[in-house]
Order: structure tokens, then C-alpha cells, then sequence
């Protein structure tokens, strides 16, 4: 087997993994998958599915399969009734590394606790082959003219613009809509693009209803273990969507 490294960081893409071949021989790089601090961090992992770039060009978000000794199911909203293969639903876990509970709040340890299965609050899918698909928290769902929109998938699609380094997208209230998602695109080094040019890529290359309004900005704001902070571009956003900059 050949040796693994792991991206916590940034997303990933084939380039860099190419990148990554070129400068480490016999070393696969992949990206650390799904999983969260309740749970010890790492659920489901995309070990295997490398070649080809198969991991990193499925659709949406492939997270891979469960580690050993770790379920995950996709349930209806409230529930633990599973949904069919295919739909979009709640992901639980459940697994001997758990947390069994959290500190000094019983109510959120039984909201989010029930009979051994952790409630994660993100949106996913488990497809007909078993692999698990993530789509984004529950609360950074967008909805547009009442259709579903996961910024995780905008973010996928937008990463495939060869001139796109990376991208975080969130929402903004629209009058006409209801919400809008609003994208804010880093380019890749000595790369231009322009707004203009991605909005009409987005409108080629996605749903409408998915079709983002686009910032191009030098970089995005970062927490120190990597994640972005969404919450400080969400004031952008709504400046962004009222100004119409972008359409």
C-alpha cells in the first residue's frame, strides 16, 4: 500500500494532488473526509478511491466509507428513520468514540444524543454504492425560491474553474427569492478572472436556482485550524447581493 498523507486544509483538487505526486513520489495525498470533534474527528475516510482522481471529482462532496467499527446512517429531519439510498437527509453516527455527552448542557446531550447515534446537524447522502456524500450543515442551507441549495456543492462545482484556488460560499436574503448564494472566489496565483466571466460559467455549468452571485478576493478569512470563517463574510454578502455587484 502505498503511503498516505492527509489534506486538513484546503480543498482539494487534482492539481494538487498532482502537484503533490511530483514532489513526493509514491505518496498519496487525500483529503481527511468527514468527521467531527464529538466523535474523535475522523468517521469516514476516502482510502481506495484515489485513482482516477475518483474521490475528488465525484458529485457532490465524496466523503468515501465508514472507518471500522463506525455506522452512519441518513435519517428524515427529526428522526432516526432512514431515507432511501440516494436522498438527501440528516447523517448520524454512531460509533464506540462518541462523546457521551456535553459539558453542563443535558439539553443539547439529548437533542443531539439518541440511543447511542449522535445527531451531526449536516445534510448528506449515501449513494447506491455506500459512499457517503456531504452537503453542508443544516444551518447553512439555502434556500432559493424554496429549492435547496448546499454551499459544499456551489464550493465543488466552482473548484472545477481552472482558474478558480478556492472558494467559500454563504447566503444573503433576496426579495425575490428568499435567499441567494453568494460566492466568494480566491483565483489562482498570476490568474485573472473576473466576476462576470465565473457568473457566466456558473450559469453553464449549474442549475439556475444554484447560480451564485461572485466576488473575486485576494484571500478568505481563515481560523487557525484551516476552516473559513463564513460568519465574516456573511456582512460582504449582503452588501454584495443589495449592491448587485456580480449579477
Amino acid at each position: 500500500m502505498d503511503p498516505q498523507a492527509v489534506s486538513f486544509v484546503r480543498k482539494m483538487t487534482p492539481e494538487v494532488r498532482r502537484r503533490w505526486a511530483e514532489n513526493v513520489p509514491g505518496s498519496v495525498l487525500r483529503e481527511s473526509a468527514f468527521g467531527m470533534t464529538e466523535t474523535h474527528t475522523i468517521d469516514c475516510v476516502p482510502y481506495g478511491f484515489a485513482e482516477n482522481d475518483f474521490d475528488l471529482l465525484s458529485e457532490p462532496v465524496f466523503c468515501g466509507i465508514p472507518v471500522p467499527g463506525t455506522d452512519i446512517a441518513i435519517v428524515e429531519k427529526g428522526t432516526q428513520t432512514p431515507v432511501p439510498l440516494g436522498e438527501i437527509g440528516k447523517i448520524i453516527v454512531r460509533s464506540p468514540s462518541i462523546t457521551d455527552g456535553y459539558w453542563r448542557n443535558e439539553e443539547a446531550t439529548r437533542e443531539q444524543l439518541v440511543d447511542g447515534w449522535i445527531h451531526t446537524g449536516d445534510n448528506g447522502r449515501i449513494d447506491t454504492d455506500g459512499f457517503l456524500h456531504y452537503l453542508g450543515r443544516e444551518k447553512e442551507m439555502i434556500k432559493v425560491n424554496g429549492m435547496s441549495v448546499f454551499p459544499a456543492d456551489v464550493e465543488m462545482l466552482l473548484n472545477q474553474h481552472p482558474a478558480v484556488d478556492s472558494v467559500a460560499v454563504v447566503p444573503a436574503d433576496d426579495p425575490k427569492t428568499g435567499q441567494r448564494p453568494v460566492a466568494f472566489v480566491v483565483p489562482r496565483a498570476g490568474v485573472e478572472i473576473t466576476a462576470e466571466e465565473l457568473t457566466a460559467w456558473s450559469r453553464e455549468n449549474m442549475a439556475p436556482y444554484k447560480v451564485p452571485l461572485v466576488s473575486v478576493i485576494g484571500t478568505l478569512p481563515m481560523t487557525a485550524t484551516g476552516k473559513v470563517r463564513k460568519h465574516e463574510l456573511a456582512e460582504d454578502a449582503i452588501a454584495l447581493n443589495t449592491g448587485g455587484a456580480g449579477r
